[in-house]
């Protein structure tokens, strides 16, 4: 199962937002068993640390860390980002 990040917003910032965001994607996710959730950034500017530690744990605790992967992206923002949370 996919979830396009960018329909979170183009700048994803700071730890409220991204635990409303992890929220939603809880709420509307409904993943069959064993099924991988993709985190897709195309389209995404640029995201902090704080935003997606808010939803990578709120993810990893609902579905197991080997679950949620992240798509290849080139997105430097992105890359540094994951590197801070998901060394």
């Amino acid at each position: 199962m996919r979830i396009r990040l960018k329909q979170y917003g183009e700048i994803l910032t700071s730890r409220p937002a991204g635990r409303e965001a992890a929220l939603a994607m809880k709420a509307l996710l409904r993943p069959a068993p064993g099924e991988l959730i993709e985190l897709d950034f195309d389209g995404v500017l640029s995201v902090g640390p704080s935003w997606l530690d808010e939803v990578l744990a709120a993810l990893r605790a609902e579905y197991g860390r080997e679950r949620v992967i992240f798509l290849p992206t080139k997105n430097l923002s992105v890359i540094e980002s994951l590197k801070v949370i998901d060394p």
